[in-house]
């Protein structure tokens, strides 16, 4: 699947205020889950700054095992998108879970991709839709065009806004 890694810092872990700390440049290929890409991506970043301050980096949980960091994936780099916050994983979660946990994982990040596909294609549709009955292409018609797809009151709404 295709991810993309925004990480998060806060200053008080305990009762956090996230803000970004660094943004990934692109969306990225990736063979395992949502939260193992994410797991990977923190991993690499602490380890980035630990060698950065010659093994002096600032601690990544507090002393009651809160987080100070945590990466936020999608599978868009554009939030605003969708909220398609597909997996987030604290500093604290680092360890890789047993293979049942990660099949559960791979479960639901099949099912968040499929719903985030068909919000991509609600859009497309939308979109078209919309064009083509700005040129004249009569509502029922256009209606029966998308039949199966979704349903007559949806694609006439869809014209409509």
């Amino acid at each position: 699947m295709r991810f993309h890694a925004t990480i998060e810092g806060t200053d008080k872990a305990e009762d956090p205020m996230w803000y970004v700390v660094t943004i990934g440049d692109d969306v990225e290929e990736y063979d395992g889950t949502a939260a193992q890409y994410g797991r990977d991506v923190l991993e690499n970043w602490i380890t980035d700054q630990v060698a950065f301050a010659d093994g002096d980096a600032a601690p990544t949980v507090d002393e009651y095992g809160n987080p100070y960091l945590r990466v936020v994936v999608r599978f868009s780099d554009e939030p605003d998108a969708h909220d398609d916050r597909i997996a987030i994983v604290g500093s604290d979660e680092l360890d890789t879970p047993p293979a049942e946990l990660d099949a559960v994982d791979a479960a639901r990040d099949a099912k968040l991709y499929a719903k985030y596909l068909d919000r991509l294609a609600d859009d497309q549709l939308e979109e078209a839709l919309r064009a083509a009955r700005e040129t004249g292409h009569g509502a029922n018609e256009l209606a029966r065009r998308v039949d199966g797809a979704i349903s007559r009151p949806v694609a006439l709404g869809m014209m409509r806004r």
